[in-house]
């Protein structure tokens, strides 16, 4: 996998699944970059007031959905909403390489474990061991550090990948189609496969 440099992007557009689905609608449809950014922010289909938002957002979700194939994008629009929003989740842990290494090291544990859940402490600990070894996520300050982990945590709610109980994340395996799962398999990208559904390495 050609990973991307660390990014804390994620904090500002999370999940944005009714967004994605509008943008995956003009995707499919036929729009190139140029016709769906004229619907998104000259004609503001994506229904946000503040320009700026309504620019980064189409740019941040066009950006994520780009990263699917045909298939995906038809079934991320077309599908059940439990492998819609696992879908999204695998797109951004694409676009994000943070936030893969979070899903891989930190949400797959969690599922494999006998207690399932995340705690304020996990996600700390996370960034605090990336803090200490990779010299971008370093110059970050607590600030930067505290929206991410609300970032991530409304990422997984959002998606169906867990849920809030207290100030924990217990974390729910999600239920996709099988020929989404056997097709990303075919794509060779089965490490998604184990971040995001806890398979085996």
């Amino acid at each position: 996998m050609n990973k991307k440099p660390y990014s804390s992007a994620i904090k500002k557009t999370p999940f944005k699944y009714t967004i994605a689905k509008k943008i995956a609608k003009l995707m499919l449809e036929g729009m190139d970059r140029n016709e769906v950014f004229k619907k998104c922010f000259d004609e503001n289909f994506i229904e946000v007031d503040s320009l700026q938002r309504r620019r980064e957002i189409t740019n941040v979700v066009y950006e994520r959905l780009l990263t699917l194939d045909r298939y995906l994008l038809d079934q991320f629009y077309n599908g059940d909403v439990d492998t819609s929003k696992f879908i999204l989740v695998y797109a951004i842990s694409k676009r994000d390489p943070l936030f893969f290494d979070f899903m891989f090291e930190v949400y797959r544990d969690a599922l494999l474990s006998d207690s399932h859940y995340i705690s304020i402490d996990d996600f700390d600990l996370f960034f605090e061991s990336k803090r200490q070894s990779n010299p971008i996520v370093a110059k970050w300050g607590n600030f930067t550090f505290d929206c991410l982990s609300k970032g991530y945590r409304n990422i997984l709610v959002d998606s169906g990948l867990g849920h809030r109980e207290k100030r924990n994340i217990i974390v729910d395996k999600a239920m996709i189609h099988p020929d989404v799962e056997e097709h990303i398999k075919l794509l060779h990208e089965t490490e998604y496969l184990q971040a995001l559904l806890g398979e085996d390495k």
